[in-house]
């Protein structure tokens, strides 16, 4: 129903909304790749981020964030996947599905949630059955550019975009864009 929709729609606005609005601008030295890594990438179909999730919606604390258009099951679906943010994560040493930076980590293979370790990974179908994912980046392209632009790619610039859109479609039709703030915008 529409009002089911609707619903579906602010719920997703609100969370993505609350979770650009706090990303962090945060390099690591990844042990698995041997470089420093910088917590933002975006791609037309994936976005990845680092940002806190407030307790009451997990356990609480800093987690890596990817929505990705994935393959499941022969249907397309937007995923949610977040790893804790924490050493054994970045090493691979934790029990749980590997992460490896975005863009760096080749076609999607899902791993299993364990219960037990749900506050270290996590996994959500946010849409099922999605036509169209386009995400959008808006920023100063290189560091001297006077005027920010919009991007379909927000790849190695070691600093988070201002805006970050979304395009959805799925079976229904076509969503509503959303258009979400990162700090210092």
């Amino acid at each position: 129903t529409k009002l089911d929709r609707d619903t579906t729609v602010s719920l997703l606005w609100q969370y993505l909304s609350d979770r650009f609005a706090e990303a962090r601008e945060i390099s690591v030295h990844v042990q698995a790749t041997g470089k420093s890594h910088f917590f933002f990438h975006g791609e037309r179909d994936a976005v990845e981020f680092l940002s806190p999730m407030p307790a009451h919606l997990g356990s609480g604390g800093l987690y890596i964030i990817r929505l990705q258009k994935i393959r499941s099951d022969g249907k397309e679906q937007l995923m949610l996947r977040r790893w804790i943010y924490h050493p054994e994560v970045l090493s691979g040493e934790a029990e749980i599905p590997e992460w490896r930076p975005l863009g760096e980590s080749g076609p999607y293979h899902g791993g299993m949630e364990k219960p037990g370790l749900r506050a270290w990974y996590s996994e959500s179908v946010l849409i099922d059955h999605i036509k169209l994912v386009r995400f959008s980046y808006y920023g100063l392209q290189e560091p001297g550019d006077e005027e920010a632009d919009w991007s379909d790619t927000w790849k190695e610039k070691r600093r988070l975009p201002r805006l970050v859109r979304l395009e959805l479609e799925d079976e229904k039709g076509t969503w509503p864009e959303m258009t979400f703030e990162l700090p210092g915008s």
